[in-house]
């Protein structure tokens, strides 16, 4: 991704980001969107600047559930919304913004999984957006099995492990500052952070999620 094409940046620190999540009702999201419609209508920069603006955060916190690293997290959802806007995927979108965002930031964490687990030879894991014409039944109770298998995988270390893992891969702390917060050392802290991540690929191979994400993958190609 070139940072002369690309037009959004993530907001910075003490800016206010709308959380679609926090809001207590469908109207709200409504408005949201028929805002950001109406934005389109006037600007196509304009408008996907505000997707942007609203769901980055958002959409950076729904990843990092998947992927486990948030600079990954954020990688993946500035990615999304580079083609988003580069490749004027926002012109096949009918239905729900937020609806085509979420699902294809999931997407991408797929992709992004079968690549860090399965190695397979490819230099950069692919991208695949959703298709709005069908629902994909099963690739949404795949990702729900993900989720799942991941909390468990999470939940199952040791709390001093779970710590050093949320604090790494959720807060993005490097491993001298969780040394110091935890009074340990950054070569403690490293091991605990290698031997939960095997942990955590270990319970995605067992639970057979692996071979299912490519199958699955390579059905919608």
């Amino acid at each position: 991704m070139s940072a002369n094409t690309f037009p959004f940046r993530p907001p910075g620190p003490g800016t206010p980001v709308s959380n679609p999540s926090a809001e207590s009702s469908a109207t709200a999201t409504y408005d949201h969107e028929l805002f950001i419609r109406k934005a389109f209508e006037q600007d196509a920069r304009q408008g996907c600047e505000q997707l942007f603006r609203l769901y980055f955060a958002p959409l950076c916190s729904h990843a990092v559930r998947f992927v486990y690293n948030r600079q990954v997290a954020e990688d993946l959802v500035a990615d999304l919304f580079y083609h988003f806007y580069a490749d004027r995927q926002y012109e096949r979108v009918t239905g729900s913004y937020r609806a085509y965002l979420y699902q294809a930031v999931r997407n991408r964490a797929f992709n992004f999984i079968r690549w860090e687990l399965g190695r397979q030879g490819t230099d950069e894991p692919d991208v695949n957006e959703p298709d709005q014409e069908s629902g994909q039944p099963d690739q949404l109770l795949l990702q729900d099995e993900l989720y799942q298998t991941l909390e468990r995988a999470v939940q199952e270390l040791s709390p001093q492990r779970q710590r050093i893992f949320i604090m790494s891969r959720f807060d993005g702390k490097s491993y001298k500052e969780i040394a110091g917060e935890l009074a340990l050392s950054p070569k403690t802290v490293e091991n605990h952070l290698l031997r939960a991540l095997s942990s955590v690929r270990a319970a995605l191979r067992r639970s057979n999620l692996l071979g299912l994400i490519v199958i699955l993958l390579a059905a919608l190609r």
